[in-house]
């Protein structure tokens, strides 16, 4: 199939963010650089997407279906050259300085070409983030000048986040689940650190990581009470990746189940003490919410562009598929469905950046030292040694609380499971649409039609199944009203 006989979607010119979603020309006249950085991830995302990532991830979604551990080096080397693994390091720092809007175009771009192979540049970001929220200023440069390094040298440092357990999937995400729930990973103190045995799966890139977060109890029989977060290098002894999972859909991210058989952490890799487990957990899902359901419009968007693509070049007697009235109005209707999310995603990520910790990178001071300050001394071993200092931890802690109090958390979790449900409902339901429109031969492995329905289904079941989300967003938003009506 000529992909590019409509130039629509990703076959279309770039930037056009503006023409997109016209309300944010308003914000470019007022912040220039804001929405003209966002400009540039889209452009990028949709280039990349377009000339890398479409030419073979049929190819390597063939590949993985014969061996679930296989993975395209070729294509990572050629997104880290363009800086797309170190995308939310600001660019002072070697990365590319993009905020929450423009990780959310570059990513809304690269998924609609696949899911899978974006899982495996972009989740590579995942630690810095686990360190904001953690925001040791120690740890945050440590990672920072660890993932600027790696990228410079065209090498990998893989993240991953480790919550699910055989016998406790979403249960880790929400504090009455956790207080049931039976885990099997736990931690105990010994002398200088803590050992941890158990397991975990379906970790996503659980096979790539060489570090692991991870939400492990100290008492198993209070999970809540005692859940703590640790930071697991690969490396450690008694660390090992068991089974690669076959999966329906997104096959190119690996996902794996991590066994931990008495592995020793010091106790500086405590991230966040017993007790404070949840709270960590919950403020990480306060972002990626947000990105899944943005994830999931890049699907739906993917498998709209797909069909559009191929009914205009199915003849049907005298006239092409996407002449019928009936291809017409279904197409109009996924078109409609898209671009609310798509200003759902957009306005989630707005509200990260002027609220979430993400405006930290935007603060004056922090532009003002990135700009005045040279990257060799910003990346020196003297400002690491300062941000690593215990009065500099301490007050940027203490910044960083009144800036993210827990209410803040709560509240961006409840519109991160709103935006979750919607992006990921939308990637099933316009996948599944578009199945309908092509039928039997539209269906056909070569079009990425079928794939784009086996890559959405999963998208309502991780970050939080779609049910978990659900209750999230009731009892914030309608089941506190109840609480305090009846308490009246």
């Amino acid at each position: 199939m000529d992909y590019f006989h409509v130039p629509f979607g990703l076959s279309a010119p770039a930037p056009d963010l503006i023409e997109t979603v016209p309300a944010l020309g308003a914000l470019k006249k007022a912040n220039p650089s804001y929405i003209e950085r966002a400009e540039a991830a889209q452009k990028t995302g949709r280039l990349f997407a377009r000339d890398e990532i479409l030419p073979r991830m049929l190819d390597i979604d063939s590949a993985c279906a014969r061996d679930p551990r296989y993975f395209d080096w070729d294509l990572w080397r050629k997104a880290n050259q363009k800086k797309l693994t170190v995308a939310l390091i600001p660019e002072k720092l070697g990365g590319l300085g993009y905020t929450a809007l423009g990780a959310t175009i570059l990513c809304e771009e690269m998924t609609s070409a696949c899911m899978g192979i974006t899982a495996n540049i972009l989740f590579n970001n995942f630690g810095l983030l686990g360190s904001l929220v953690e925001f040791d200023t120690g740890i945050v440069m440590k990672i920072i000048r660890d993932m600027v390094k790696a990228q410079k040298n065209d090498t990998p440092v893989f993240w991953a986040w480790a919550i699910t357990e055989p016998g406790a999937g979403t249960d880790v995400e929400e504090a009455e689940a956790m207080a049931t729930m039976r885990p099997s990973t736990y931690a105990e103190k010994v002398p200088g650190g803590y050992r941890i045995n158990g397991i975990k799966c379906f970790i996503t890139n659980g096979s790539l990581a060489h570090f692991i977060i991870a939400t492990i109890p100290m008492d198993r029989t209070h999970p809540l009470e005692s859940m703590a977060t640790f930071m697991i290098p690969a490396s450690s002894k008694g660390f090992s990746v068991g089974k690669v999972e076959r999966k329906c859909g997104q096959k190119a991210s690996q996902t794996a189940e991590l066994i931990f058989e008495d592995v020793f952490i010091p106790e500086e890799n405590l991230w966040e003490p017993p007790g404070r487990g949840l709270r960590h957990t919950r403020e990480i899902l306060s972002t990626t919410r947000g990105f899944v359901g943005a994830a999931g419009l890049g699907i739906a968007r993917g498998s709209l562009e797909r069909c559009v693509h191929y009914t205009s070049m199915k003849k049907i007697k005298n006239h092409f598929l996407i002449e019928e009235d009936w291809v017409l109005f279904a197409i109009a209707d996924m078109l409609k469905d898209i671009k609310a999310v798509r200003a759902a995603c957009y306005n989630f990520a707005l509200a990260v950046d002027t609220y979430h910790v993400m405006k930290l990178f935007e603060s004056r001071p922090v532009r003002t030292l990135l700009a005045v300050l040279p990257q060799s001394f910003l990346l020196s071993d003297f400002v690491a040694h300062l941000a690593a200092s215990r009065p500099i931890i301490s007050a940027a802690r203490t910044i960083k609380q009144a800036m993210v109090p827990d209410a803040l958390v709560e509240n961006f979790v409840k519109e991160g499971s709103a935006v979750k449900v919607a992006g990921t409902d939308l990637a099933m339901n316009v996948s599944s649409r578009v199945c309908d429109i092509v039928g039997l031969e539209g269906m056909s492995y070569r079009y990425g039609i079928e794939k784009c329905f086996r890559d959405a289904k999963i998208t309502q079941i991780y970050e939080g199944s779609n049910q978990a989300n659900r209750i999230d967003l009731f009892h914030h938003e309608i089941g506190s009203l109840i609480h305090k009506e009846a308490a009246i």
